[in-house]
């Protein structure tokens, strides 16, 4: 096994401001929760019930390792499922299992009717039963754009700033056996 990459949890990018959204908590915690309800679906695999959180129209954009263009930029909630659906196929057959850690979450203004939201996040890997320690991979925040909708509150565009490891060859050796189905 190669020798995990030292990422300090700490070294983020910071939001300035988590202005209250008027009086409207019910709203912000119901935002709150669905940025809970992303973490525990990727982390469960469940590509459909992660998908389902952003509107059919979402924009689901990617900013690796410093990037400030995009690395990916993906439209359509079937776009962003099938996406989803390859990514979670592939963690599968490395047997890595994830953890979304969303440390803390700042609103921004009100732009257009959505609510920013701007969210710390540590994801670590587990490649099971080979390696179980868990090993931080990534750290950096997603910034959202959330809309109530008929079916509650959604992600209409949310972009992913993420340092760090991308693919299970940059950790570990080979793919582990392949999981049974």
């Amino acid at each position: 096994m190669r020798e995990a990459p030292q990422i300090n949890p700490l070294n983020i990018a910071p939001y300035a401001a988590d202005p209250l959204i008027g009086d409207d908590c019910a709203s912000r915690q119901a935002v709150e929760q669905m940025i809970h309800n992303y973490s525990y679906a990727w982390d469960s695999r469940d590509a459909h019930a992660t998908a389902s959180l952003f509107t059919e129209d979402a924009e689901l954009t990617f900013f690796v390792n410093g990037t400030k263009e995009p690395t990916q930029q993906t439209v359509g909630r079937e776009s962003i499922l099938e996406g989803m659906s390859a990514r979670t196929t592939m963690l599968k057959r490395w047997q890595i299992e994830t953890r979304h850690l969303m440390l803390n979450t700042v609103f921004g203004p009100i732009e257009n009717g959505a609510i920013q939201a701007m969210t710390t996040a540590v994801i670590y890997w587990q490649q099971l039963p080979t390696h179980p320690q868990p090993v931080a991979v990534q750290t950096g925040y997603y910034k959202s754009f959330c809309v109530e909708t008929a079916d509650g509150w959604l992600f209409q565009r949310r972009a992913t700033h993420l340092s760090g490891i991308f693919h299970p060859r940059e950790l570990y050796d080979k793919p582990a056996l392949e999981a049974p189905t």
